[in-house]
């Protein structure tokens, strides 16, 4: 097969797996086996969690798996043999669910074969007429299987099983409540048939359930978890690393107590203590058990933490994140300007750059650019020469000698200016209009301007509002923003097919009170003010 050929595949569809022990040995770089981290020297200890083979955070440093820097290696997986198998948090109600219907002897799904025929043959059914099946019919076997007392293979009698704590079940015998540890579990998962389990919805060559329970905890690499150096000196670990330095001690202290034969009730506190460690190290803010912290009372912000919420990586960091080309400010009103332009303070158009390369056209109007530097406006901030280097204006005192070096295909990003396409928005963004094309005007002062016309599809006002303004920093983004987001463009809403922008309320009310006559309304009691003539005089003198 052809490179070519590798680069025209399409991808059909994507599918997310759990990780079998096995999977998660050979993918790890190193077993961890001491809590210890860095020793005296500030080196870090081998089969430790900073071992040199889970990557580097030093520049220069190669890593001793794949012998790259810290630019280039990408981290690698180190694992942690368990002594006991513990339950991943995030599966305890599906394992519930399994567990109410398989047998506790056979492993069976708890129907009869009959009705597993039937619905092997509705299953392909739907899969043919839809594609997919639906969520409904995994959720009706599962229903009608909970109903069995008895188990129509082995014919042994179920029990009803009651999920606990987060991670705790019981089986509801006749002599009381046997609760059900993870080998128990584990062992029950495992005898649970193929087909049986894709009749469940669960594919087995992709997740077995016994998976669920963890005999080995997978270790991130030190570029998620990286230590930082306080002003102090002193080295402060991340989070992730705190948790994984409990698990690994008391994982340490139940192994010693299982080869030594201490007594049962120590060995299952010690295995409580180890399910407690592994499950707030994947969600520290499960109902029913108390947060780990933080020496200081903090509490510890965990891999569920670090992925959920406003400022978790989905939302925080993917969805909407901190960009360059940027700039936020108060907004205040500007009748005078054109609704499809943005009044920009000097200020920030001397911060902002767009790229410009240069031509035969423009490279006259570009080498002054240069020599007024990035202090007087309008200049330039940097150069960028054809190999890629970048040249920071700031730092040249002997400008003039530059601007007569540079030639066509040299690129200078220069300050904004007047007439540059730029994106407007305001948030929270809750439909099209909520960001729009604007054209620069340059302005002096601190605030954004923008003409009261346009308030309406961003919903703003001017009691304290900021907006936020982008500059596309391609020729292709700066012409899909003037075809496509222009305001002018956006005046008729999709919503309703009326206009959405135009004059409402005050600038209405003020337009009118601006330009009445004084003398048509005498029973209304409305006196001509001076300082409505005094702006009506001013705003025909603008005209």
């Amino acid at each position: 097969m052809s490179i070519t050929d590798e680069a025209t595949k399409v991808i059909g569809s994507i599918h997310f797996t759990l990780l079998s022990p096995s999977e998660i040995r050979r993918l790890s770089a190193v077993e961890i086996q001491t809590a210890d981290t860095y020793d005296e020297d500030g080196v870090p200890i081998v089969s430790g969690l900073m071992d040199g083979r889970l990557g580097t955070l030093e520049p220069r440093q190669k890593c001793k798996t794949c012998g790259n820097t810290a630019s280039a290696c990408p981290g690698h997986f180190g694992h942690i043999e368990l002594a006991e198998p513990v339950v991943h948090v995030a599966f305890a109600k599906l394992i519930h669910k399994l567990l109410q219907v398989t047998c506790r002897n056979c492993g069976r799904i708890l129907l009869s074969t009959d009705k597993i025929k039937a619905y092997n043959e509705l299953m392909q059914k739907e899969q043919k007429q839809l594609n997919e099946v639906p969520s409904t019919f995994y959720d009706g076997v599962m229903k009608d299987a909970k109903k069995s007392q008895e188990c129509p293979h082995c014919g042994a009698r179920q029990y009803p099983i009651e999920h606990g704590k987060p991670t705790t079940f019981h089986e509801m015998v006749d002599g009381g409540a046997s609760r059900l540890n993870p080998s128990q579990i584990r062992e029950r998962l495992e005898r649970i048939p193929d087909d049986d389990l894709r009749l469940l919805g669960m594919e087995p060559t992709a997740a077995r359930p016994e998976w669920m329970i963890l005999q080995v905890l997978p270790v991130p690499a030190v570029t998620v978890r990286p230590s930082i150096t306080l002003e102090s000196g002193i080295r402060s670990e991340d989070d992730l690393t705190h948790k994984l330095v409990d698990i690994i001690r008391i994982n340490q202290k139940l192994k010693e107590a299982l080869e030594s034969g201490v007594p049962v009730n120590i060995i299952q506190e010690l295995h409580e203590l180890l399910q407690y460690h592994v499950t707030t190290y994947f969600d520290n803010e499960v109902s029913g058990l108390p947060p780990a912290r933080h020496r200081s009372g903090r509490a510890l912000k965990t891999l569920s933490q670090r992925l959920k919420g406003k400022e978790g990586r989905f939302r925080g960091n993917l969805s909407g994140k901190r960009v360059d080309f940027s700039a936020r400010t108060v907004i205040s009103p500007d009748p005078n300007i054109d609704i499809n332009e943005v009044g920009v303070p000097i200020d920030v158009a001397q911060r902002l750059t767009i790229p410009e390369r240069v031509t035969p056209w423009n490279i006259d109007e570009l080498k002054q650019l240069i020599r007024n530097g990035p202090d007087q406006y309008p200049g330039a901030l940097y150069i960028v020469r054809p190999d890629g280097r970048r040249v920071r204006l700031e730092f040249v005192t002997e400008r003039e000698s530059l601007a007569v070096a540079i030639q066509p295909a040299f690129i200078v990003e220069r300050h904004i200016r007047d007439g540059d396409i730029v994106l407007f928005n305001r948030q929270p963004s809750l439909h099209r209009m909520s960001i729009m094309a604007h054209r620069v005007k340059v302005l002096p002062y601190k605030t954004f301007r923008l003409n009261p016309c346009v308030c309406p599809p961003y919903n703003s006002d001017f009691d304290g509002d900021e907006m936020n303004l982008h500059v596309p920093q391609g020729e292709e983004a700066r012409t899909e923003a003037k075809l496509l987001m222009q305001v002018q463009d956006q005046i008729l809403s999709p919503r309703y097919g009326g206009p959405i922008i135009g004059a409402k309320t005050d600038l209405l009310t003020a337009a009118y009170l601006l330009t009445r006559s004084p003398h048509t309304s005498p029973e209304k009691k409305w006196v001509s003010c001076s300082w409505l003539q005094s702006s009506l005089e001013r705003s025909r003198n603008l005209k």
